[in-house]
């Protein structure tokens, strides 16, 4: 073999290495998944503290998100909470049966494995410390892109490794304002911060896909979010998140 073949694999190598895909950055993640109703008098302070422990978790650049799910079992109290949904209610009741706790609200679900009462913030940023501390090689990087028209929002994702992962995929309102009429916050107006509005899990993700999740017809792009995050199938534990 020549000195011009040794050159030309040389040069061949160099290329190809130098355009091989760049994995998804990995890091320590944290997500607060708060179960709650507008029809439950204890939950309000339980939705301004999700909302002040995520603004300042982003004001100091960690990666800790939030996300509110409305269910909907204080409806038959007096008022229908307008963002609840069965199934989030069924995401609750999950939870509980893995984590071998009551259904109650508010219940806070810290990274898939531990559950508290929402509004203690002591504990919650006890839970957030705990897990930032961890190695980052028990974390998975993701990435991907999202692109919206006027009735879904397909987001393409990518992990920096494959595993036994479920994909969850939520589309959420950033803050919402509502007048309650009735039931035990009567009166009241109530705000709420990364409001689920749509839901959508892939059991089977591998490293790559894309799901396709409705765009509620009453949202307008800038007020929407999507975080996309990864969970173990044999213990539910969150290991990667990212939001768009």
């Amino acid at each position: 073999m020549n000195y011009l073949t040794f050159l030309l694999m040389g040069l061949g190598w160099a290329v190809s290495s130098s355009t091989s895909p760049v994995k998804p950055a990995t890091q320590p993640v944290v997500v607060l998944e708060l179960f709650t109703s507008q029809g439950c008098s204890s939950c309000p302070p339980a939705d301004k503290t999700l909302q002040e422990v995520t603004q300042q978790a982003a004001r100091t650049g960690q990666a800790v998100y939030s996300l509110s799910f409305h269910v909907d079992y204080w409806n038959r109290s007096g008022w229908q909470d307008p963002f609840s949904a069965k199934q989030y209610t069924t995401r609750q009741q999950q939870y509980d049966r893995a984590l071998n706790t009551q259904t109650y609200t508010p219940q806070l679900v810290i990274n898939g494995r531990q559950d508290v009462i929402g509004g203690q913030r002591g504990r919650i940023e006890q839970a957030i410390q705990t897990i930032q501390k961890q190695p980052v090689s028990a974390f998975v990087g993701v990435d991907g892109s999202i692109a919206r028209d006027a009735k879904q929002v397909t987001v393409k994702y990518e992990l920096s490794a494959a595993g036994p992962y479920r994909i969850n995929v939520a589309l959420v309102q950033k803050e919402t304002h509502t007048e309650v009429k009735n039931g035990e916050n009567g009166g009241r107006t109530l705000v709420s911060a990364n409001v689920v509005r749509q839901f959508k899990t892939v059991d089977e993700s591998g490293v790559a896909g894309s799901v396709i999740v409705p765009f509620p017809s009453d949202l307008i792009a800038n007020q929407t979010a999507v975080l996309v995050y990864v969970q173990r199938t044999d213990n539910g534990q969150i290991v990667g998140a990212k939001l768009f």
